[in-house]
């Protein structure tokens, strides 16, 4: 048994480095094989890539423009051999039993189609990283003052799932992109990440045809991994207008709510 772990690199400094050497340090009864593609990167990521590369710890695609995370990911995955395929961000860190927990819970559950770890920002606290099915007012919500008003405050929490325990596994809607393990035949059959999204929303997208194979998306908290995250809504409310990733974001969600429209699961 194999498995290949994807990462999409742009710009990110020390992150693949740190990536990469926790993953180096897991303690596995498989294989595993690292496929990293560059987005055009022009920082000392690229230089710690070409030499890993080189030492053939991993595998290094290199383009020559930014290509988006879900058509990068889609690239890197052309080349991946695994049976399981484990899409990443380079901000997280795994602890030595993360993939091996994964890959066991896959393997004797073959029903999933897609599982996500528990994420833990670096002082501890539980990223909230699984989602209940959203509205674009949930979205809303999510990027204005709004949620804190006494009538949208609780759909906003439920629709972040704060009522339930995450640290219980379960099924649910949707998973956060940052950590997705599944198979790599599914992943093949659905046809990987839609590349109309640049960045955003694919993860979700992927969680929905995930779904209507009738096959499950599970949050698995008995593993666990830290994410470097920095929260994008962070800031003051009229800023996030002057963000390029914050109008990507809005693009991206246009396109998800256009293309799923009237359905439900």
């Amino acid at each position: 048994m194999k498995l290949s772990i994807t990462l999409v690199n742009h710009n990110q400094k020390y992150f693949p480095r740190m990536c990469v050497e926790s993953l180096q340090k897991s303690k596995t009864d498989f294989e595993y094989e690292i496929i990293v593609v560059d987005n055009d990167s022009h920082d000392e990521s690229l230089d710690y890539l070409e030499k890993a590369a080189e030492n053939q710890e991993l595998t290094l695609i290199k383009s020559d423009k930014n290509l988006g995370y879900g058509r990068a990911n889609n690239l890197a995955a052309k080349s991946a051999k695994g049976e399981y395929i484990l899409i990443m961000n380079e901000d997280i860190t795994v602890e030595p039993d993360t993939i091996q927990k994964m890959v066991d819970h896959l393997e004797k559950n073959p029903e999933i189609g897609i599982l996500a770890p528990r994420l833990v920002y670096h002082n501890g606290d539980t990223q909230e990283s699984c989602r209940r099915n959203m509205t674009f007012m949930d979205l809303v919500l999510k990027r204005t003052p709004l949620r804190y008003l006494p009538p949208f405050k609780k759909r906003y929490e439920r629709s972040l799932m704060r009522d339930f325990n995450h640290k219980t596994t379960r099924e649910v809607d949707l998973l956060v992109g940052a950590f997705l393990m599944m198979p790599k035949k599914i992943f093949d059959q659905v046809e990987g990440f839609d590349e109309r999204y640049f960045l955003f929303m694919e993860d979700f997208d992927l969680c929905r045809k995930i779904w209507d194979k009738g096959l499950k998306v599970v949050y698995f908290p008995e593993a666990e991994a830290v994410h470097y995250h920095k929260r994008l809504s962070g800031g003051s409310f009229l800023g996030q207008f002057t963000k390029k990733v914050f109008w990507l974001h809005v693009a991206s969600s246009l396109k998800y709510f256009w293309k799923w429209r009237g359905e439900s699961r």
